[in-house]
């Protein structure tokens, strides 16, 4: 196993420890990438450690802030223990100020609001309206502009870039089956919704409606009747649309596994045989035994089957 954890101190070298074990998970509909490591801590590591940079095989996947951090010594060998977000984890604690934000491109949204150490994001200068309503985070201010804009869902790639289309360098990786340790598919079906009602602005429903043909085929019969959504005013069905949607993020994956890992991230291509799919989640384990990545690829109707 090749994985190395750099710890990082504002007034403090940087401390670089062996990896017993690790547990890296990303994913298209979550905001940041997530780390969990198990460390040899053979020198003290500074109180002030609030940083980790990740790395397997040589790739950096992970550089976030330290979410917890646990030291202890037994028998003469001192272990330690992180939990650590991506920096763009942040946009979900970020709100926004309510209220109405014309001509606003993601530029915008992630330039002039609240800026994140070492984010960086998708050059953008496209823009729309978005409605933000009390409570809101910048990442929903981010998946609205995302959505009403080019009508796809935003994610993170490499350590803390914010996409929203397919990135240039995005690769396709082809995996012969016999290499594969295992190979499945699930679905969750408790998001899906069957009707969604919208009011007018009158207050009255029955314009704005739409159904479900998944969820109807599922025997799912969930309703949802919500207020006039201002962020689409001027196109009011796809406010039901984007609803929908949402609902139904990630509910069919197919995923398979192999030892190792090749540096594969979100919206690369996985292609096994004849069939080539977009990577959605990547979720890698380490230990004594080596690394077994699992690539994961969601069929939904913000990514559908190529």
């Amino acid at each position: 196993m090749t994985a190395t954890l750099t710890i990082k101190s504002p007034n403090a070298s940087d401390n670089v420890f062996k990896v017993l074990s690790f547990t890296f998970t990303k994913d298209v509909y979550t905001p940041f990438t997530r780390l969990t490591a198990v460390f040899e801590a053979h020198t003290a590591v500074p109180e002030t450690a609030d940083m980790a940079w990740f790395y397997v095989n040589g790739t950096f996947i992970h550089q976030g802030f330290i979410d917890t951090f646990r030291i202890t010594e037994e028998g003469g060998f001192r272990r330690g223990v992180i939990t650590s977000r991506g920096f763009t984890a942040q946009y979900l604690q970020n709100q926004l100020e309510p209220g109405l934000y014309p001509n606003l491109s993601l530029n915008d949204l992630m330039d002039g609001y609240m800026q994140l150490p070492y984010v960086t994001h998708e050059d953008s200068g496209t823009s729309s309206y978005i409605f933000v309503k009390n409570g809101s985070t910048q990442w929903d201010g981010i998946v609205n502009i995302a959505y009403k804009v080019y009508g796809k869902h935003p994610y993170i790639r490499g350590t803390n870039c914010v996409m929203v289309n397919r990135d240039s360098s995005a690769q396709t990786f082809a995996y012969a089956e016999a290499s594969l340790l295992s190979r499945g598919s699930e679905r969750d079906t408790r998001g899906l919704v069957y009707f969604w009602s919208m009011e007018n602005m009158q207050g009255e429903y029955g314009d704005y409606t739409l159904t479900d043909s998944d969820a109807y085929d599922s025997y799912i019969r969930r309703c949802r009747y919500f207020e006039l959504d201002r962020r689409f005013l001027y196109e009011p069905q796809r406010a039901l649309e984007f609803r929908d949607k949402m609902a139904m993020r990630g509910w069919r994956r197919s995923f398979f596994t192999y030892r190792g890992y090749r540096g594969e991230d979100l919206f690369d291509r996985a292609q096994v045989g004849e069939v080539t799919r977009d990577i959605t989640s990547v979720r890698i384990n380490g230990g004594r035994n080596g690394i077994i990545t699992e690539i994961g690829m969601y069929s939904d109707k913000f990514v559908e089957p190529q």
